[in-house]
């Protein structure tokens, strides 16, 4: 027995196991796959969605002028530093702030945050300031509100339009405002009626070759050799104008006096920031139509302020047409010659028609937006605000009382207010005239009532006729694929 070798057969691995251990490896190994060729796609659709055209070698800088702008300023270069066309270079311009602004926007890698020196001119020196000193090099720059959000590929669109429209000298987006900035009933509504203003005024613009008597600063893209050729033609140290209370304006101004054009872009995307109090936005709109009435006070015609006296006096009229329909409404009440028509009630319901198709028409909206245009009595009174803030401003313009439209609207965003004088002072005059229109009235001979009445009505009825006509030609009018 010592002398034999023993052999012992190995013991047979039971199948089961077996099959067990090939079937787990065999899953691993097709998720892994599985994991692989997802990770790949991935790049592929990333890649196929944020590569810059291969032809591309355009350069684009992006000034952002911000004076204590800590609460918006992350999320304007969040939105900036995701965009399909990321910017070759993001210059955030810190103008005397006292917040926490520049601290945060140094948090971000790509960005170049640079101090104003010595800077008396506001956001309009920050920008000179930042043109001086960035500048050369790039073909296309960008003015963008630090308050300002893009739609993800909103530089891209506005770098394609720019490089595709040669004699273009900037193209601006299409601006609206976040409905969810509104955490009160009127600070709602506010927006709402800014979100339909600016639809309107948009959609015009579409439909009128896109062409734009303002490339608004809130988000425009501007031929760098056309900013160029302005500064030099007007032998200043930047192309925006300091002496101007709306230097967007006044600088479109410019290029269009140069034989550029300037355009609406129909692709591009930006939430602006909106005005959330009343006060805030009377403010704001008293700068811009101030400014405004300072250029066209200046002695000169052309075809850009020709398009802004029509704004102005269009805008006019419609006030000039309520007015004189309630002071022919109260004299004729008082001798008891009203007579009533049904056909006054046309141009009410073309344009409540008119209000509830811009409504309809505008991104991201609610049956509230429409229920509002259809209404007609918001969008009556926000004309009303809108009046008393042109007819203030050309007031003070005539009148040569110089305001610093941009002090009283910061001051105006920070809840100050010079308190309540002034709006009781304009109540007080409105009130002095309309009783003293109605004493001299009831006081008149008879034969002036009639004839006041009847010529009053007749111009009434040929400046009511032509408004409406107006209005239904904007109504029916097709919209051509556009979206304000």
């Amino acid at each position: 027995m010592a002398g034999k070798e023993i052999v012992i057969a190995p013991r047979p691995m039971p199948y089961g196991q077996a099959t067990d251990l090939d079937d787990e490896s065999f899953a691993i190994r097709w998720a892994a796959r599985l994991g692989e060729t997802k990770r790949t796609v991935d790049r592929f659709v990333h890649e196929v969605r944020y590569r810059p055209p291969r032809s591309r070698t355009a350069r684009m800088l992006v000034l952002i002028p911000a004076h204590n702008e800590e609460a918006t300023i992350a999320k304007t270069l969040d939105a900036l530093l995701t965009q399909s066309r990321v910017p070759d270079r993001i210059v955030v311009i810190a103008d005397n702030c006292t917040d926490n602004t520049e601290k945060i926007a140094r948090r971000y890698r790509g960005v170049t945050v640079m101090r104003t020196v010595d800077n008396h001119d506001r956001k309009v020196g920050a920008l000179n300031q930042a043109w001086r000193r960035w500048q050369a090099g790039y073909d296309f720059i960008a003015g963008i509100d630090a308050d300002t959000q893009l739609a993800p590929d909103c530089l891209q669109q506005l770098e394609e339009e720019l490089a595709n429209t040669p004699k273009a000298g900037g193209v601006m987006a299409r601006y609206t405002f976040d409905q969810r900035l509104g955490t009160t009933p009127m600070a709602r509504l506010l927006i709402r009626l800014q979100r339909m203003e600016f639809a309107g005024w948009t959609m015009d613009a579409l439909q009128k070759n896109r062409t734009t008597y303002v490339l608004g600063g809130q988000a425009s893209l501007f031929n760098a050799d056309a900013l160029r050729r302005v500064t030099e033609h007007n032998n200043t140290t930047g192309p925006w104008d300091a002496s101007a209370q709306v230097e967007d304006m006044q600088l479109t101004g410019d290029l269009r006096a140069m034989r550029y054009e300037t355009l609406v872009s129909p692709n591009a995307r930006a939430h602006a920031g909106a005005m959330l109090t009343f006060r805030s936005l009377w403010a704001q709109r008293r700068k811009w139509d101030e400014g405004m009435a300072r250029l066209l006070a200046k002695p000169q015609l052309s075809k850009w302020t020709a398009t802004l006296w029509r704004q102005q006096l269009s805008l006019f009229s419609n006030g000039l047409t309520r007015l004189l329909f309630l002071f022919l409404l109260t004299f004729s009440l008082m001798v008891h010659q009203f007579v009533w028509s049904w056909w006054w009630l046309t141009p009410t319901v073309i344009a409540s028609l008119l209000n509830a198709r811009v409504a309809w028409q505008m991104p991201n909206r609610t049956m509230g937006d429409v229920i509002t245009g259809a209404l007609l009595f918001p969008v009556e009174m926000y004309l009303w605000f809108r009046l008393a803030c042109t007819t203030a401003s050309w007031s003070n313009v005539l009148a040569g009382i110089k305001r610093d439209g941009w002090e009283d609207q910061a001051r105006a965003e920070r809840g100050a207010s010079n308190g309540p004088g002034r709006i009781i002072t304009a109540v007080a005059i409105v009130a002095v005239l309309a009783g003293l229109t109605v004493f001299g009235w009831l006081h008149a001979p008879l034969w002036l009532q009639e004839r006041v009445l009847t010529v009053g009505w007749s111009f009434l009825a040929i400046f009511t006729i032509v408004q409406t006509l107006s209005m239904l030609v904007k109504l029916v009018r097709p919209s051509r694929g556009f979206r304000p």
